[in-house]
């Protein structure tokens, strides 16, 4: 009896043990469940804040990106609205110039008109006009009148002998040939030994 009291008793400690054992065994599964599940909420929550933070962080970039945008379109804008403005002012000068170049082209061809019709104009004094009256003939050979004529008369322009002409002169009369022109008489003219020469009819 004892030694089957002895027996009852080892088992019901084995299965005690067993069972606190397994109990224990439970415990530590469950917790160890609960550490992994507590792991991996920490792991996501922190992927989720980074995740977060950097759709912040896009979001950020993208705000100040478009507040850039938004800046330089204003500038762009506004220069060309500027520019335009320029432009626009430039016009209104080159037409302002061109109105006033215009009106003082007006004025002086007036002023030119008028003088035109106040000047006396030139007596016609040709073939087919003489005195200025027309003779009722046409002649293709006349000339018309000259618009211009010179108030200076023509002088002719004094040109000296060579030398080498003066030199054999000299040598031929023995005397020194004047250099003045002879001056031509209606009757004739005076040669280089005081002979006097008829005038001879052109």
């Amino acid at each position: 009896m004892n030694k089957q009291l002895e027996k009852m008793k080892q088992k019901q400690e084995r299965e005690r043990r067993k069972r606190i054992a397994e109990e224990k065994h439970k415990e530590w599964v469950q917790k160890k469940r609960e550490e992994e599940r507590r792991e991996r909420e920490r792991k996501l929550s922190k992927e989720m804040a980074e995740k977060a933070t950097r759709e912040l962080e896009k979001m950020h970039l993208q705000e100040k990106a478009e507040a850039k945008y938004k800046e330089w379109l204003q500038k762009k804008r506004a220069d060309e609205a500027e520019k335009k403005k320029k432009e626009k002012e430039k016009e209104i000068e080159r037409e302002a110039e061109l109105q006033e170049k215009k009106t003082r082209s007006e004025k002086i061809f007036k002023e030119w008109l008028q003088n035109a019709r106040n000047k006396p104009r030139p007596v016609l004094n040709g073939y087919d006009f003489p005195h200025g009256k027309s003779t009722g003939s046409a002649d293709r050979n006349s000339y018309p009148a000259p618009a211009y004529c010179n108030p200076i008369p023509w002088k002719p322009i004094h040109v000296p002998p060579p030398k080498e002409d003066s030199v054999l002169t000299m040598k031929k009369n023995k005397r020194p040939v004047s250099c003045q022109p002879h001056t031509s008489s209606p009757m004739g003219s005076v040669d280089s030994t005081g002979r006097l020469q008829e005038a001879k009819g052109i």
